[in-house]
């Protein structure tokens, strides 16, 4: 566990190709780079791992707010589906985690689909998938492409408003009257990044949603 929080942290401060395994060791306090070949095969390994230690948390979390979502409103909205989405992130992790795991989600937002460790994962995340699914059936009329990229930039700017926010507490604290304040403003922002009228060519029939299309970011 050292290695995977230790690499979570540096990943998320400097990118992936910008630490080297042997910084993630001394940070770890170990003394050689063979326990992570010994436990993770490989860098890309340890990524994976980083991704997947969180998992568990951020699924059940994203369950018990779809699950709210679908009592509390009868048809889920589009707000509900962002919230059950991205607000996870905040809840269900401390302040000093959720910095750590935000910026290290920032960082393999763009990766490309063959090493992101989303597509990749064996943790079972039935509730994440849902909510995506139902998102890109609320834009079906989006190319799939484009929906992609309003997603990744939606949650771009979700993991960064994570960041900042430390900022803003730090430097201007009388901003928002309270947490709920400042991340209604965020989901409302979030929420025009797929409003925004779509002016290209109009998408194909949706045939279903593939998972292996979903950057998780």
């Amino acid at each position: 566990m050292k290695l995977i929080l230790a690499a979570e942290k540096l990943f998320g401060e400097h990118g992936i190709e910008g630490v080297s395994l042997r910084q993630i060791i001394n940070a770890a306090g170990l003394v050689n780079s063979y326990s992570i070949h010994h436990h993770f095969g490989s860098k890309e390994g340890l990524v994976q791992a980083v991704f997947d230690n969180r998992v568990p948390a951020f699924e059940e979390a994203c369950r018990a707010r779809l699950d709210a979502e679908k009592a509390g409103q009868g048809e889920l909205t589009l707000r509900g589906l962002l919230a059950a989405r991205f607000m996870p992130l905040v809840e269900c992790f401390d302040e000093q985690t959720r910095q750590s795991y935000s910026r290290f989600l920032l960082r393999l937002l763009y990766r490309s689909e063959a090493v992101h460790p989303y597509l990749r994962s064996e943790v079972p995340q039935p509730a994440i998938n849902e909510v995506y699914n139902r998102l890109r059936n609320h834009f079906a009329d989006l190319p799939n492409a484009v929906f992609i990229s309003r997603f990744r930039f939606a949650s771009d700017m979700f993991f960064g408003a994570i960041v900042e926010q430390r900022r803003l507490k730090r430097q201007a604290p009388e901003l928002y009257q309270s947490d709920a304040d400042y991340w209604n403003e965020i989901l409302e922002i979030i929420e025009h990044v797929f409003h925004v009228p779509y002016r290209g060519q109009p998408a194909a029939p949706l045939t279903g949603v593939d998972r292996g299309t979903e950057p998780l970011g």
